[in-house]
């Protein structure tokens, strides 16, 4: 399996004379202002039922437009309206609802969770080398204009070795005598739209939630080393 990794020519290998790593939360900083990472990618979601009230009194507080007509044709529009303005609100498509009488909707949605608190790991980033012509077109528009140098792997077993052996000289030369290094090495799955699946809260810490992205970014075809 031969991976490439595209760097800025000051960051390659053979100028500073070893390899650049960033945190995963970084790559999420960046978002699409570098047409690198992912906003959303590693976010944390847990799906949550809740019931809501809506009351025809007092329209112009309510958060959405809603008519009177509304109320008389069918819940249909209504159930249009909340969702829209549920889905705008927590910036998440998947918003379900379901009538439980009048003007009472039980909603089930996807909470994005906090968690400054949890770990992020660092990451190394490669891409599948392309085959053809048209294949490294397509992963040259993926990545940043600044990638102006390419390396070549094909033992990533070795290169994995590499790095943990760097991260424990680091923690030598800072006295570090207790650690726990926790590894996951494979490919970036591509399996959301507009926002990542919700969890489980067992699941939340996990590091393989830095391992998926928006189908967006699919030409990028990347594996990472975390």
């Amino acid at each position: 399996m031969k991976l490439v990794r595209g760097w800025e020519s000051r960051y390659a290998p053979d100028v500073t004379g070893g390899l650049r790593l960033s945190k995963a939360r970084l790559y999420r900083a960046i978002g699409e202002e570098e047409g690198l990472g992912d906003r959303r990618e590693g976010e944390v979601r847990i799906g949550q039922q809740g019931d809501a009230t809506v009351s025809w009194e007092g329209s112009e507080a309510l958060p959405f437009r809603l008519s009177k007509e509304m109320e008389e044709q069918s819940n249909a529009d209504m159930a249009v309206a909340i969702r829209e303005f549920l889905a705008k609100e927590l910036d998440d498509p998947e918003v379900e609802l379901e009538n439980q009488g009048p003007c009472k909707w039980k909603i089930w949605q996807n909470l994005t969770v906090e968690d400054s608190v949890l770990g992020s790991p660092f990451l190394f980033c490669l891409s599948r080398e392309p085959a053809t012509r048209s294949d490294w077109e397509r992963l040259r528009a993926a990545l940043p204009e600044r990638y102006d140098t390419w390396t070549v792997t094909e033992d990533v077993a070795s290169l994995n070795f590499e790095i943990e052996c760097g991260i424990k000289r680091w923690m030598g030369l800072n006295e570090i005598t207790e650690h726990r290094l926790e590894q996951k090495r494979g490919w970036v799955a591509y399996s959301y739209d507009t926002a990542p699946p919700s969890d489980e809260i067992r699941e939340i810490a996990q590091i393989t939630r830095w391992f998926r992205k928006g189908r967006k970014y699919k030409d990028q075809e990347e594996y990472r080393l975390a």
